[in-house]
């Protein structure tokens, strides 16, 4: 039997409306949570009160929603859990205002402090165990929450990319470069989603997953496939889910279709009728003014790793029309690189990744394979350039404060 996977109109982040609509999703595809522990996890990058990152994170209403759906069909307990890239995740549940559409519901579970154990993978592709959140195994049920948006390390972020967040920040960057891929499905075996609700009634296109811009879709996309869901939202977002590597390396070994013949979609003509190519996140540096200099490897130089991880932090200037600030600023990543000029200000050059480490004494040196998560984006801050966040400083002062 194919699997199901329900298209559904929803216009904006109306919580009862997601409430109701969620829980006939539920219905309909015989998805029973009566009497049973549930772990929901969203999707969270960095702390921002919406609507400031409504094309970025999975929005704090459709959550809402749909722990009052678990709720109304009688789930035991109910947790949400998430971690983020920027401070502890407790923070971040108070900033965005999801603590206060889950109480009565269900109870915030923040992994930056929950308790791991060791899972094994069998058959890995790279990477043979993970430590992972204790109560993710525990649950009786498990349910994911994606936010659908381009991302420049994974071509795009869906239900089997949404699974990286459960582990702690310095463990996703283990074969964070050319096996992200790999990575990623390796993750998914150890437990898939039992049912996923993606947030598509805002995506993120353009430079994600941190400087994504918001489309307005409208729709709600849900199954208990993850691959099949996962395979109707790339149809939406107009790539081919055989371009996902780690979309197509689940496939492979039998988790799921990717072809939409095979999936019985409900709501078929609200998808054809909404489809629309999301802009593709720039990954090289082509569109950067002479000002700024970056220097890659010939033939090691990851958009999965370091090259993203530039790329990412210089958004935050040129997505916001500043890339003047950026000026003199020069990055050298990848390698063989071969000759670099000699005019290049050490004070200004930041040579990235263990692949450039040749280069070391040209600059500021920032090791890693790849580097840590916003590293290049704090040196650039230290030195005076300061980027327009979407975050506001009293919002995370508030979340500082109850947390």
């Amino acid at each position: 039997m194919n699997p199901k996977v329900f298209v559904v109109d929803q216009p904006e982040y109306e919580m009862e409306e997601i409430r109701k609509k969620t829980r006939r999703i539920f219905e309909e595809s015989g998805f029973d949570p009566k009497g049973k522990s549930v772990f929901v996890k969203p999707s969270f990058v960095y702390p921002a009160r919406p609507p400031l990152n409504i094309g970025v994170v999975t929005q704090p209403k459709l959550i809402g929603g749909v722990v009052r759906a678990l709720s109304d069909l009688k789930a035991g307990e109910i947790e949400v859990a998430e971690d983020t890239l920027i401070g502890p995740s407790q923070i971040f549940f108070g900033v965005m205002g999801v603590n206060a559409v889950l109480k009565g519901y269900a109870r915030p579970l923040y992994l930056s402090g929950a308790q791991r154990v060791s899972a094994e993978v069998k058959d890995p592709l790279i990477q043979p165990r993970f430590l992972v959140p204790k109560r993710w195994l525990e649950a009786d049920l498990f349910v994911s929450l994606p936010k659908i948006k381009v991302n420049m390390f994974t071509h795009v972020t869906l239900s089997v990319k949404n699974n990286l967040g459960l582990l702690r920040p310095r463990a996703r960057l283990l074969h964070h470069n050319y096996d992200i891929h790999k990575k990623i499905a390796d993750l998914y075996k150890v437990r898939k989603p039992d049912f996923v609700i993606a947030d598509s009634i805002y995506a993120g296109e353009g430079q994600g997953p941190m400087n994504a811009d918001a489309v307005h879709y409208g729709l709600m996309i849900g199954g208990a496939n993850g691959l099949a869901v996962d395979a109707v939202s790339c149809h939406l977002m107009g790539f081919d889910p055989r371009e996902i590597e780690h979309l197509k390396y689940l496939h492979e070994i039998g988790f799921g279709p990717l072809d939409l013949s095979q999936i019985e979609i409900q709501g078929k003509e609200l998808l054809d009728a909404r489809k629309r190519s999301l802009k593709r996140p720039l990954t090289d540096f082509s569109d950067l003014p002479d000002s700024v200099r970056v220097f890659v490897g010939k033939e090691l130089a990851c958009v999965g790793g370091c090259v993203g991880m530039i790329r990412n932090s210089v958004d935050q200037w040129t997505t916001n029309g500043i890339d003047d600030k950026l000026s003199g600023y020069n990055f050298i990543v990848g390698k063989p690189v071969g000759n670099l000029p000699s005019d290049l200000d050490p004070k200004k050059t930041f040579i990235v990744g263990d692949c450039a480490i040749e280069h070391r004494k040209r600059g500021i040196f920032i090791a890693g394979c790849p580097v840590p998560p916003l590293r290049v984006t704090m040196l650039l801050i230290a030195k005076g350039r300061i980027p327009p966040l979407k975050m506001r400083l009293r919002d995370y002062i508030k979340g500082s404060l109850g947390y």
